[in-house]
């Protein structure tokens, strides 16, 4: 459909000028939403592993575990020295 906006009357300008500027009014709204979800994601990304499961358990005291980041402890070096998996590890 092509308006010609040229035979519009005043009222009809206004009418339409209301409603672009609510249609352009929720594009920002849904942009702005957009960008603050993609910038939580991002800072939540950042925070670490807070919250997340555990990854690696260790198989002589399951009250110690590894998430996988950062320095690999020694007693997860020593259980792949054993031959373990980080799969058997993980599902201890």
């Amino acid at each position: 459909m092509k308006l010609n906006i040229e035979r519009l009357t005043r009222d009809e300008l206004i009418d339409l000028y209301g409603r672009i500027s609510a249609a352009l009014d929720a594009c920002e709204s849904r942009q702005i939403a957009r960008t603050a979800k993609e910038e939580a994601a991002r800072i939540k990304g950042e925070a670490g592993e807070s919250g997340k499961r555990v990854s690696y358990f260790n198989p002589t005291n399951r009250s110690v575990s590894w998430n996988g980041r950062g320095r690999c402890p020694h007693w997860f070096k020593v259980a792949m020295a054993q031959g373990r998996t980080p799969e058997e590890l993980a599902a201890l």
